[in-house]
């Protein structure tokens, strides 16, 4: 027989749900019980397979999809005194995409596998037929290297939060500059492949010194605001009406920020549809001109 007390009810009653759906009509000898704030197996000897099958299982996901981002929200207010609950869910949301592997770049990105690993290998070999033992004794005793992997992804969620929010006033203020200036040309064709090619409405290349001589030089001195040379800053200074970028790979930094600042200007292709498009007007005698295809 295992017990298990719960200091919340609620607690109880979860893990206790997810027991019986799990065991009835496939472990018929099996016996689960809820009194207030205790589940109850009873577990008879051929059914000793039960706790690796579905015992810690339930409390692997029970953990992992339940209690994973109350704990975090909470070392988030009680350890960084992040008050907020907005502000919380929002690092809460970065934390989840560090652990999927959605942050790019992150060296020892603690992962959702690992986490999982780390419940499971808790309860591997020591929960057993015939104990009690209270959820909360468990977490401070059995849990320690899956807490500390919790205040870890805690830690990179608030880091990735604050460079996200410096990102987004990056944006915001290119954004600006874009808006309050006028477009020296109508319309430009960005090639980015390892390096990034500007071509004219006319498709006509337009080489470093001539691009230099488009620059704002009031957009590379200032000095709170670092502005790429080679691409942003021409782009910003030519503010042109329309872009259109062909990218190879199209989730590259510059790429997203090129789309952000620019916005409903952009218009993105693949990299082969350049070649492509180029032949496409030539035979019909045109300038490469993009804005009509």
């Amino acid at each position: 027989m295992i017990e298990i007390c719960f200091e919340e009810k609620n607690d109880a009653i979860v893990v206790y749900k997810e027991l019986k759906k799990r065991t009835d009509h496939i472990y018929e000898e099996i016996s689960i019980y809820l009194y207030e704030q205790m589940v109850i197996v009873h577990i008879p000897i051929q059914e000793s397979r039960y706790i690796d099958q579905v015992v810690i299982p339930v409390f692997v996901q029970y953990i992992i999809n339940t209690k994973q981002d109350e704990w975090i929200s909470a070392i988030l207010k009680d350890k960084f005194y992040y008050e907020e609950r907005e502000e919380r869910n929002q690092i809460l949301h970065m934390a989840h995409s560090i652990l999927k592997g959605k942050r790019k770049g992150l060296v020892d990105a603690p992962s959702k596998e690992r986490g999982t690993e780390l419940v499971l290998s808790s309860l591997q070999g020591w929960i057993h037929d015939t104990m009690s033992f209270s959820f909360e004794a468990y977490i401070r005793f059995r849990l320690r290297k899956y807490n500390e992997f919790l205040y870890r992804t805690a830690e990179m969620a608030i880091d990735e939060y604050k460079l996200e929010q410096e990102y987004q006033m990056f944006v915001e203020t290119l954004r600006q500059q874009v808006s309050s200036r006028k477009s020296r040309l109508s319309c430009l064709h960005l090639v980015f492949n390892d390096s990034c090619v500007f071509y004219d409405e006319k498709g006509r290349r337009l080489k470093q010194e001539k691009l230099v001589q488009y620059i704002e030089e009031e957009l590379l001195s200032q000095k709170d605001l670092y502005i790429d040379p080679n691409i942003m800053a021409p782009l910003l200074s030519i503010a042109p009406k329309r872009i259109h970028l062909y990218a190879k790979e199209q989730d590259h930094n510059m790429i997203v920020t090129i789309q952000n600042v620019f916005q409903e200007r952009v218009q993105l292709y693949a990299l082969h549809e350049f070649e492509k498009n180029v032949t496409k007007f030539k035979n019909k005698g045109n300038a490469l001109d993009f804005l009509n295809f």
